[in-house]
């Protein structure tokens, strides 16, 4: 009995309330005929198309990384994307109240938003695999980011008939603080006879009450600041818009489909640098015996050193306006509740998520329900993705006006025992939030 409840428990641990999920589009809440109040949202998601299994392998009885000489260059790149991308977001609903008007339904909202991603092209480990043996490489592709606004957001949606909904919601985006690199371009080539580097890649940094100083040669110097460096005012402001349908053309039978966020940022990056230029290393043969026995070869690789440095480290530039999208996200679904008992349904759904610099990501999913008005829900699915097998559950339990629900959607794969690295591509998402039903 006892392992019984703990499985119940998890579950519900490990899930989430179809209706609070169904919130993303604006249209689903047009046919809701009381109010709600929701509290504290959490809706954490990260995506990586590589893991760790594609930079560890095993020789003999220990674990290697994919530059050791036992693991063959078309085994380790094998296993490598073109763009090799990590991306992890958390969405947090600080709370929404919605409530039912004379012809739609309203919705407040506050919250926040926190995203971060890394994509490194293929290039960067063929070269530390290889050597020269590939020349040139394009390392172009690698960028970093990090975001993080604040969310008030106003929705309203409208039944334009008995078997159609639609709505929308405007969100009025507050940045906060934000950092990009982005290396429009980044070349190698190497030969026998000389090392060509050129690049041109800009670093912006937002932060109004503290700035990054620079060097007498004008470089920035990251170990000094002036400033007290706290939050502040914020250094950025945008719009974005979700909107959605829904149509139910036969009883027990419902479509949607919805778009999140269409729009951006526009960000004031007061803390920004710039390498760019090009070097050319042709080795040290300038350097006689004479040089050589007058041990002159320090002074020239401190030479090398500084050059290269000055044209990978980044000068300070005037601060500058520059806008930024925010992913956008389509997704699609359908339901059908059983006409021999209508608390059991199945479904179907699709989404697809596309970012500026990472890897996009879809998946595909059809599952099962069974929803018990008043008193629980639960749901089980699964299909197909980027990453390959993908699963999810999903329930909700009611106590008086409260609702509470929970996710947890996943692909196969695990991940490293107490460290929580995936192992291998995977899509993991992790959603647990709190609503009161004004009656």
């Amino acid at each position: 009995m006892k392992k019984t409840v703990l499985f119940v428990l998890c579950l519900l641990a490990l899930s989430t309330l179809t209706r609070a999920q169904d919130f993303d589009n604006p249209a689903q809440t047009a046919s809701l005929d009381q109010g709600f109040v929701r509290i504290g949202e959490i809706n954490s998601t990260s995506r990586n198309n590589v893991g760790a299994s594609s930079f560890l392998f095993p020789s003999g009885d220990k674990l290697v990384t994919g530059l050791h000489d036992s693991v063959s260059a078309e085994e380790f790149l094998g296993g490598l994307k073109a763009s090799n991308s990590l991306y992890s977001q958390i969405d947090y609903n600080l709370v929404s109240y919605g409530w039912k008007g004379s012809s739609g339904f309203h919705t407040v909202e506050i919250g926040a938003k926190v995203n971060a991603g890394l994509s490194i092209p293929k290039e960067v480990f063929q070269l530390l695999k290889t050597g020269s043996a590939s020349s040139p490489y394009n390392l172009s592709a690698l960028r970093a980011f990090g975001n993080l606004c604040g969310e008030i957001a106003y929705a309203y949606s409208l039944p334009l008939s008995d078997k159609l909904s639609v709505g929308g919601r405007a969100k009025l985006l507050v940045g906060m603080n934000s950092v990009d690199v982005l290396t429009r371009k980044f070349e190698l080539s190497t030969t026998e006879e000389q090392y060509v580097l050129d690049l041109d890649a800009d670093i912006d940094i937002t932060n109004r009450n503290k700035k990054i100083n620079s060097d007498e040669d004008g470089y920035l110097n990251y170990s000094s600041f002036t400033g007290k460096g706290k939050l502040g005012f914020p250094s950025g402001a945008g719009l974005a818009l979700d909107l959605g349908v829904v149509w139910k053309p036969f009883s027990g039978f419902t479509a949607e489909a919805s778009l999140l966020d269409l729009g951006g940022i526009l960000w004031y990056y007061g803390n920004g640098g710039a390498s760019s230029g090009s070097y050319t290393f042709e080795g040290l043969k300038d350097l006689g015996m004479e040089e050589l026995e007058e041990e002159k070869i320090g002074e020239k690789l401190r030479e090398v050193r500084d050059e290269v440095l000055g044209v990978i480290r980044p000068k300070a530039v005037d601060g500058c306006f520059k806008t930024k999208a925010i992913p956008l996200t389509a997704k699609l679904g359908a339901s059908y509740s059983l006409p021999f008992w209508e608390p059991l349904s199945v479904n179907a759904s699709g989404l697809y998520t596309g970012y500026r610099f990472c890897a996009p990501y879809w998946e595909v999913r059809g599952g099962v329900q069974v929803s018990l008005p008043g008193i629980a829900s639960f749901c089980l699915n699964a299909g197909g993705s980027t990453y390959g097998l993908v699963w999810g559950a999903r329930s909700s339990v009611n106590f008086l006006s409260f609702q509470l629900y929970a996710s947890f959607e996943n692909g196969t794969g695990g991940v490293i025992p107490y460290e929580g690295i995936p192992l291998k591509a995977n899509n993991k998402s992790l959603v647990v939030g709190l609503i009161y039903l004004i009656k």
